[in-house]
């Protein structure tokens, strides 16, 4: 009776093996990876004794001719015979994609439960389709490049299918032997690309270069398991954002196969990526977006992981030291470029226009023109040395001698008040030039310095909140004055023209944060010339 049983189970073993090998063209050991430097990958294959082998000498690399031509059993067949003649693959050597760049990479939408959920969507009756670029192709622990100007790339951990043969118009009950094996994908997104931008295309948001880190291993469905009951989750910076479990997937392996193959004909080496599980960004509240320096960590039961660190595209594309510039461009906070590859090469182009802060000669040339009038007379010595000035254009950030909060509170309040009060005629609203900071405004510009109004769009002077510096719109002979007893400089771009309708006033200023109530009463004297001259018709 044993023997009976024992015979029936290794038959049926061996029955099973036999069509996964016909059906699949697998490998019974062997999982598919390639090494090598970008442009020059080589194929290596991971035995199960955990050695990494170079197998170059085969001659062929894992793309469509490899996968059509039945490769895996061809390579398994050939690596048997020369496995001793394979070379161990350095421990250093960058491990690649796992497949060459394949015709086309499709991915799945909304293709977990609990993701439809955060999503606040509905369950789709059928699976959503799209499309990533195949020059998104990555390695699996390559740097991730977030894209110029981009603010809302997010992460999505995933389930690729390896596609094996040409399929079109298949079977569920058949797709099992179109599939080489699966493999993992980050599916990174630019949300504003996918989501907000016109045209409601997802593909914008999908496809950037760096966005399809695939790999590390090509793993073979007689080794993967079961793909609709694998566990899968991701990290980011250590913590753990994703971790699901494949049966969550609203479509089932085959079925995402089958279906895909109705819309387009699948060929040999195609990836279909299957869909992400709850936990990304994007669902979060407040979402969290990725940053330079970000480390994100990502795996699925029996497949392996990946890792990838976000690099910004200054530091790509235009090097360290600039790099570094920019971040300390970006810890003054925000002002009136956005942080992005494009605001950051407006604020270079802007730099080289820059004119010394304290060219008081330069304004003399504007003293009884464009409505000058002269309302300090007189100022105090301000104490001590002119603090330290950031050296960008925008924002113009004061880098010490900030104030405390309650000298700032005190600060705002004396400008919300000079809106408050009826007889200025003045309003409190979002600032025209740093579009972050509330201003004060000429209410009605009709009743404005007509010299001005076309220049400033009514804005009188805003406080930054981080430092409790202020830009003031002062006339050239009070600007004057003010630079010359050291209670402020002139902006770099002061009367120039740096924008296509974006200018500044010759007398556009920066007011050093008052550190305490006295030097406080001074810049409350600076403020009410700024109203005056603005406001004097």
């Amino acid at each position: 009776m044993w023997q009976h049983y024992s015979t029936t189970f290794l038959f049926t073993i061996l029955i099973g093996l036999c069509s996964l090998q016909s059906a699949g063209q697998q490998s019974t050991g062997i999982k598919l990876f390639r090494f090598g430097e970008p442009d020059k990958e080589k194929p290596g294959v991971l035995t199960a004794d955990g050695s990494h082998l170079d197998v170059s000498a085969f001659g062929e690399d894992y793309n469509e001719n490899f996968f059509a031509t039945d490769g895996i059993a061809r390579l398994d067949k050939w690596f048997n015979s020369n496995r001793s003649k394979c070379p161990k693959i350095s421990d250093n050597s960058r491990i690649a994609s796992c497949i060459a760049r394949p015709s086309k990479i499709i991915a799945i939408g909304l293709n977990y439960h609990k993701h439809v959920q955060e999503s606040g969507a509905k369950v789709p009756e059928e699976p959503v389709i799209f499309m990533k670029s195949s020059t998104a192709l990555t390695g699996p622990f390559d740097d991730v490049i977030i894209p110029r100007n981009s603010i809302k790339t997010d992460y999505e951990v995933e389930l690729a299918i390896i596609v094996g043969k040409r399929a079109s118009y298949i079977s569920e009950d058949s797709a099992m032997k179109y599939i080489a094996g699966f493999t993992i994908i980050n599916d990174y997104s630019e949300r504003e690309w996918q989501l907000e931008r016109p045209g409601a295309q997802w593909d914008k948001g999908k496809s950037a270069d760096t966005f399809a880190p695939l790999g590390p291993y090509l793993v073979t469905p007689a080794q993967s398991g079961d793909p609709n009951n694998l566990s899968i989750w991701l990290s980011l910076n250590g913590k753990k954002m994703q971790e699901a479990n494949t049966s969550d997937m609203i479509f089932r392996v085959e079925r995402l196969l089958s279906e895909v193959s109705k819309f387009m004909t699948l060929l040999p080496g195609d990836v279909i990526a299957t869909g992400t599980p709850a936990g990304v960004g994007l669902g979060l509240k407040p979402p969290q977006y990725l940053k330079a320096g970000d480390v994100v960590e990502l795996g699925i039961e029996n497949l392996g992981s990946q890792k990838q660190t976000l690099v910004s595209p200054i530091q790509y594309y235009l090097g360290d030291a600039a790099y570094q510039d920019y971040q300390a461009w970006v810890a003054l906070g925000v002002g009136g470029l956005p942080h992005t590859f494009d605001g950051y090469q407006t604020l270079k182009k802007l730099g080289k226009n820059m004119r010394s802060p304290f060219d008081v000669e330069n304004l003399r040339r504007y003293v009884g023109k464009v409505g000058d009038v002269e309302t300090l007379k007189k100022l105090p010595k301000r104490k001590g040395p002119r603090p330290t000035i950031a050296p960008f254009a925008i924002p113009h950030r004061q880098t010490d001698q900030h104030n405390d909060t309650t000298i700032r509170g005190i600060q705002r309040k004396l400008i919300e008040s000079y809106a408050a009060d009826t007889k200025y005629q003045l309003a409190y609203k979002r600032s025209f030039f740093e579009r972050h900071n509330n201003a004060l405004f000429v209410r009605d510009s009709a009743a404005g310095n007509p010299a001005m109004m076309p220049i400033t769009r009514a804005e009188i002077g805003h406080v930054h909140p981080t430092d409790g510096s202020m830009h003031m719109i002062l006339s050239p002979s009070d600007a004057i004055v003010v630079i010359e007893n050291g209670w402020g400089e002139l902006h770099g771009l002061a009367g120039q023209v740096f924008a296509p309708g974006r200018e500044l006033a010759p007398g556009y200023m920066m007011i050093y944060s008052p550190r305490t109530e006295k030097e406080l009463a001074v810049v409350k004297q600076i403020l009410e010339a700024a109203i005056r001259f603005n406001s004097s018709k």
